[in-house]
């Protein structure tokens, strides 16, 4: 009788570790990414290593103006097919006139054994320009379709920080125009959310830093190479629905040189 017992438990517990399957999301700042950088075989064989560590990264700063970087970097990232990777590339963003100088690029790169891509978008920031760099998003669901999410990620403009990272409220009310199963939301990108840039109290009381909204990321975490305190200026935001689905997040040290990035990788795993 126990020996049957113990069967059935064990069987209900397996089950239940079946049924739970892991994503792997990451943001990544790769400083100045262009065809420079893309030329350097043991910096971009460890910038493709990364990417293959998880199934959906969020690259910011592409400064290609040729657009040749993603799509070389992506046959870089497969490897002569060994790996099955696809991306999606924003159009280059800073679209308004007194944003021009800084123009750049987003790139999503996921792995397409694992999910499918929906829809993207760049944040329609005609009408009130609230961002030097518009925001990028794309919708995603599981191979089998049991899960869906949208991703908006966005590299601040460090000055104007906090007003920009407060105007991502603004992109939570457009998603629902844009995109269908607007529940699970994921933020993530290079805030410049710390330090000299963005103050904690700063922060606390934007609409975006409070329920449903939940900062993955704390204030307290080291990001970037370049500075020797703790400024988090990488984060996450998730709704309500995807906040106890977060099973872990950390800060990837994978590398020491700033000749790879001055950011390191943050990412986050999703259980459903």
């Amino acid at each position: 009788m126990k020996k049957i017992i113990f069967l059935f438990i064990f069987s209900i517990i397996s089950c239940t570790l079946i049924s739970q399957t892991t994503i792997k999301v990451a943001s990544f700042n790769i400083q100045n990414f262009g065809k420079s950088k893309l030329s350097q075989k043991e910096i971009v064989d460890t910038l493709a290593t990364i990417v293959r560590m998880f199934d959906v990264i969020a690259i910011q700063e592409i400064s290609d103006v040729s657009n040749q970087t993603p799509k070389l970097f992506l046959d870089i990232i497969n490897k002569a097919n060994k790996f099955h990777y696809k991306f999606i590339c924003s159009q280059r963003t800073g679209n308004q006139l007194d944003d021009k100088s800084s123009q750049e690029q987003y790139v999503f790169y996921f792995n397409s054994d694992k999910l499918t891509l929906i829809d993207s978008a760049l944040y329609d920031d005609s009408k009130n320009d609230f961002f030097q760099r518009e925001p990028f998003l794309a919708s995603f669901k599981t191979k089998n379709g049991s899960f869906s999410f949208i991703i908006c990620t966005i590299h601040t403009n460090p000055t104007q920080a906090v007003k920009e990272i407060a105007s991502l409220i603004e992109v939570a009310k457009w998603i629902p125009n844009k995109f269908k199963k607007t529940k699970n939301l994921i933020f993530c990108g290079d805030f410049n959310a710390s330090c000299n840039y963005a103050k904690p109290a700063q922060l606390s009381n934007l609409s975006i830093h409070n329920p449903p909204y939940h900062w993955i990321i704390p204030d307290t975490t080291k990001t970037n190479l370049s500075v020797n305190e703790n400024c988090a200026y990488d984060r996450f935001v998730v709704t309500d629905s995807l906040l106890n689905k977060v099973k872990h997040w950390s800060v990837l040290h994978y590398f020491k040189s700033k000749k790879v990035s001055d950011h390191w990788p943050v990412y986050i795993e999703l259980t459903y």
